[in-house]
């Protein structure tokens, strides 16, 4: 064994220990960084070389340089962002809704205040300031349950701008996870570490969980697979595309799927995890059930009125007619509760008496008026019209006081997860110091062996001469 073998494993040995303190200072300066994960130099024993009958050490090679990952803790942070991008899109919409149902000043009052104003009546069947006043409560019933659906409709109708936005988020995110998979591909074809890449791709990986709650496969070139209830969003270095631009049967934007491969079609219904399950949930089905809810007491209002008030007589002695504008269907009709113009531009027409012959003072038909208020209806539930208007305003309130405390629930799972992942691959700044004190060392050593083995030449030339 020569004194330049020697030099030789001194040489390898500075290298190594050099790029020993590059890693360390890399980890270091990306403290701070999301998603980093730090980094580890793998060393391995040199292949031994043979001098006579012995083999000896060849000092020290750079096998590698890998990413401290843990496979299970990375699965786990995916899917808790997926859940937890459903339920901060279903908290924001449920929160927007209550709004639509005050406490004070709502639906429910103007019920309570429509039936009080027939009550008025019965006490005074010919008064006219009484039939005013129930004219201008029926008025504000029409108004608040207008108010109410509009504000239902335009929670639905942001939900809907929400898609189109979450959508070219999506397409954003596909793409460059595309993207990434094909430089990782290349890199690591070619022999190279992507553990940089790999930590840029993991959060776009991150973001595509929360939007889609998608499923992430890897294959053996490191690239990754993603689908998203059952659609192929990723595969290889090609992305599918997402497109909110068309608008469907019932007035509101598709998500339309074009896979990598070409084929298009609507996969609105495919999408039920991640952000944007979450406001398709919320938009085509929690709102409209909302709304249906609505109209149907609405509608129930106006045939129940209609059919009593036609029982009834007028000042006229005539028999009463519609007292509001009869709804022909369910849908649309919280939007169409408005009193006959004939009614309303003659209180007159108001049928208070239960027989012709009773008027003006017969206040038959005025209190079964009043008492459609504590008739409960098969078509809302055998409830009342306050009963299922209640019942409308508490599951609101309940959903949405369970989407918050379920936000809440993810929000705590996630950073658990993120807290999890970084104990196992985030960086200690005491454990890389200690790191790099370790390596400058072994390199001021393999330093003084290179030294020493320069002294072991001198002398021997110095013999020499």
């Amino acid at each position: 064994m020569s004194i330049l073998t020697s030099l030789f494993i001194a040489a390898r040995g500075m290298q190594a220990h050099q790029q020993g303190i590059q890693t360390t200072s890399h980890n270091i300066a990306n403290v701070n960084t999301p998603g980093f994960s730090r980094q580890r130099l793998i060393l391995s024993t040199s292949f031994p070389i043979t001098y006579g009958q012995l083999l000896l050490g060849n000092g020290v090679s750079v096998e590698s340089v890998r990413s401290v990952v843990d496979r299970f803790a990375e699965t786990e942070l995916l899917g808790r962002h997926g859940e937890w991008g459903f339920s901060q899109a279903a908290a924001r919409a449920l929160g927007a809704v209550q709004d639509a149902f005050p406490v004070a000043g709502g639906v429910e009052e103007a019920l309570d205040n429509f039936f009080n104003a027939w009550s008025a009546l019965s006490n005074n069947p010919g008064g006219q300031a009484e039939r005013t006043a129930l004219i201008g409560k029926a008025n504000a019933l029409g108004d608040r349950l207008r108010q109410a659906r509009g504000m239902l409709s335009n929670a639905q109708f942001n939900l809907d701008k929400d898609v189109g936005q979450v959508v070219g988020q999506v397409n954003s995110v596909l793409a460059q996870i595309a993207d990434y998979n094909r430089q990782i591909a290349a890199a690591e074809a070619a022999g190279q570490p992507a553990n940089d890449l790999r930590d840029q791709r993991q959060l776009l990986l991150q973001d595509i969980s929360r939007l889609t709650g998608a499923t992430i496969t890897e294959g053996a070139q490191g690239q990754v697979t993603v689908t998203s209830g059952g659609l192929l969003l990723v595969s290889g270095d090609r992305a599918a595309t997402l497109d909110a631009s068309n608008v469907g049967l019932n007035g509101l934007h598709t998500v339309d799927y074009r896979s990598p491969s070409g084929l298009t079609f609507d996969a609105t219904t495919f999408f039920t995890r991640g952000e944007l399950g979450g406001v398709l949930t919320m938009r085509d089905q929690e709102l409209p059930s909302m709304i249906g809810r609505l109209d149907q007491l609405a509608k129930t209002i106006a045939d129940e009125v209609n059919v009593q008030h036609a029982a009834g007589f007028d000042l006229n002695g005539a028999a009463g007619g519609n007292f509001f504008n009869p709804i022909g269907a369910v849908a649309g009709a919280a939007n169409s509760l408005q009193i006959t113009a004939a009614v309303a531009a003659d209180t007159n027409l108001i049928a208070a008496s239960a027989t012709a012959a009773g008027v003006p003072g017969d206040n038959g038909n005025a209190l079964a008026m009043a008492n459609l208020r504590n008739t409960a209806f098969p078509v809302l539930g055998n409830q009342t019209f306050n009963e299922y208007y209640v019942s409308l305003v508490q599951d609101v309130g309940i959903k949405a006081e369970a989407a918050e405390r379920n936000l809440d629930f993810q929000e705590a799972l996630l950073n658990q997860a993120q807290v999890r992942r970084d104990g196992l691959s985030g960086v200690s700044l005491e454990e890389e110091m200690t790191k790099m004190i370790m390596f400058q060392r072994a390199f001021e050593a393999a330093s003084v062996l290179v030294k020493t083995g320069d002294e072991m030449y001198q002398t021997i030339l110095g013999m020499v001469r």
